[in-house]
């Protein structure tokens, strides 16, 4: 077949369900490279995280997406699910179109892509869908990456939307409980709103204790009572300045990060004289309550990076390590990276 328009009478190319082995994926692949019909470069971390939901059983073999194949036997449209059952190993069945002229790669890809928030609401997710994606975002590289990189390292991490779906289903179902909490928090603070639901429900689940966690959030969301000493109100200066970054892929772990190590310094009995979240920290873990006011080398290290490890090998009180911290002006605050 020609790449002429075809005729109102020519018949159309019918779809055929076929599997495809990953020998004949790198068959069809290597036509594309040597004919060159397909001028979209191949994203290899986009084929990887198809892989990935192909190796964890989060692919359905029922996708609609057609395979496009043209004349030459070149994928026009599918590459990139053709270059994931290479990595997977692993035979999949696709809808295939042969003989297709590259006159329809023009229109191909023109619909919106479907979002992480839209696949929720087909497991029965209501409300705030894209906040709850986001967050589950957040809390699975909290606890997947906190202890491996520093976080302003957490935005090359992208998870597909299956993932996204399964993540929540397995680990962060009750998220949604913590819905009314989260809005109180981002209305009396001004915080992000993937940044407040996860900070949220990290205090509840690894906190120890749902009274303090109540005592705490009152405190933060109003600001009412609380000594010049409290980190809470340290932290709440640091959200109400208008200069603070507010858009960007690091604010929200940033934001977070602020937030638990002002629990940690709360819980722990604990002060600082300005907040602040410096990237090339690791994320906070969260100090569990009842913990005789003292942090782990590791929470030590969160709350003072600049401290020494051998200075502290006993565990110290962050009231004895407390650091002198001069008071940046508005354009060198350290809690301010550029996003």
């Amino acid at each position: 077949m020609n790449d002429e328009i075809m005729s109102s009478s020519a018949p159309l190319p019918l779809p055929v369900r076929e599997t495809v082995t990953p020998a004949a994926a790198a068959e069809i692949l290597e036509k594309t490279r040597l004919h060159g019909c397909n001028p979209r470069k191949l994203d290899t971390s986009h084929a990887r995280r198809l892989a990935r939901d192909m190796c964890n059983g989060s692919w359905n073999d029922y996708n609609p997406d057609v395979l496009s194949l043209c004349s030459h036997g070149a994928a026009i449209q599918g590459q990139h699910r053709l270059e994931a059952v290479i990595i997977s190993n692993t035979p999949r069945s696709f809808l295939v179109v042969r003989d297709l002229p590259h006159q329809t790669a023009t229109t191909m890809d023109c619909g919106k892509a479907r979002s992480a928030a839209t696949a929720l609401s087909l497991v029965g997710v209501e409300r705030h869908r894209k906040d709850i994606s986001s967050t589950v975002r957040l809390l699975r590289l909290y606890d997947t990456e906190r202890k491996k990189v520093a976080w302003p390292a957490w935005r090359s991490v992208i998870y597909t939307n299956a993932e996204i779906v399964r993540f929540f289903q397995s680990d962060y179902v009750d998220l949604p409980d913590f819905l009314p909490l989260m809005t109180a928090l981002k209305s009396g603070l001004y915080s992000a709103p993937a940044a407040s639901l996860a900070c949220v429900y990290l205090v509840h689940r690894d906190g120890g204790s749902t009274s303090q966690a109540h005592d705490f959030f009152q405190g933060l969301i109003s600001g009412a009572h609380l000594d010049t000493a409290d980190p809470r109100w340290v932290v709440r200066r640091y959200f109400q300045n208008p200069a603070r970054p507010r858009r960007g892929n690091t604010v929200s772990p940033l934001q977070l990060g602020l937030l638990l190590k002002t629990w940690n310094l709360w819980i722990s009995d604990g002060a600082w004289e300005v907040a602040y979240f410096r990237p090339n920290e690791r994320m906070p873990e969260v100090v569990r309550a009842g913990s005789s006011g003292r942090f782990t080398e590791e929470q030590q290290e969160s709350a003072d990076p600049a401290s020494n490890k051998d200075s502290h090998k006993t565990p110290l009180s962050p009231l004895r390590t407390a650091r002198k911290i001069r008071v940046p002006d508005q354009t060198t605050n350290t809690a301010q990276v550029r996003s």
